[in-house]
């Protein structure tokens, strides 16, 4: 009775799949559609604000009103303008490109053009390995500004904290018992460091996943009702990710490099 209602389309497979190869290198949809990312945000910079003017149009002022907003929520989480000013292009670009992917993957019948029966365009975020390299690199990035901060035997001290050890039981019986404590939580601050990949990259692709997932089955159930709700709720979902993923990384940048003074905030 409700099949007028239904619109029949398979569910989007968890992995990206290959659409053709180059020298021997597979070239995914999913990477597919992060090149056409690329593409679209070099083009609105050689186009656009390349052009930018003193008395600016209505374009130029939505795109300095986005660049204030990320601005500023890197700024809430630093509190000091130097690093916020150092580490926006990186945050920023994260921000953008996840912004992006995020809605553009909303955007209906995009993902649908296939070839050989695959879709050519994948949600880059809804593919673990986009995810997972955004994470480590991110990560990976952090720790070496933590080492530079600190210095390579002042970062591993961070984990490996044989000094407190020692000073803790010269101390007293007493401050060596918490000093072993301090010594096995460092071990797990290790683990730590390496649980941020897998977290990272797993609630940004699970997120997005599931949401392809829920927007098939909703779109198939109830075609004529809830698509537009949904739809709205996609993107601001897309955006909330976008900021999560990004606050996420600039809270472990500023837990990773040393306190700046006061003058600075």
């Amino acid at each position: 009775m409700f099949n007028f209602l239904q619109i029949h389309r398979p569910i989007d497979a968890i992995y990206s799949e290959t659409i053709f190869t180059i020298l021997g290198f597979k070239i995914n949809n999913s990477t597919i559609f992060t090149i056409f990312i690329l593409f679209l945000f070099i083009s609105l910079c050689f186009f656009v604000i390349k052009n930018f003017k003193l008395k600016a149009n209505k374009t130029q002022i939505f795109i300095e009103i986005i660049y204030e907003l990320i601005e500023n929520l890197i700024f809430q989480i630093t509190g000091s303008k130097s690093q916020t000013k150092l580490i926006l292009p990186f945050i920023g670009s994260l921000f953008l490109f996840i912004s992006a992917s995020n809605l553009l993957g909303n955007v209906p019948g995009l993902t649908n053009i296939t070839f050989d029966g695959k879709a050519i365009l994948r949600t880059p975020t809804a593919d673990f390995s986009t995810t997972f390299s955004l994470a480590i690199v991110f990560i990976i990035a952090i720790q070496l500004v933590s080492i530079k901060d600190f210095g390579i035997f002042g970062y591993i001290g961070k984990f490996i904290k044989i000094k407190e050890l020692y000073n803790g039981f010269r101390k007293s019986f007493k401050d060596g018992l918490f000093s072993i404590i301090d010594f096995f939580i460092g071990f797990l601050d290790i683990i730590s460091e390496l649980a941020k990949v897998i977290s990272l990259s797993l609630r940004l692709f699970g997120n997005i996943y599931a949401g392809i997932v829920l927007t098939s089955v909703i779109f198939t159930g109830m075609a004529y009702i809830l698509p537009s709700v949904w739809l709205g709720m996609g993107l601001l979902f897309a955006l909330v990710q976008a900021v999560v993923f990004s606050s996420l990384i600039t809270a472990y940048y500023v837990l990773a490099v040393k306190l700046k003074s006061k003058d600075d905030i």
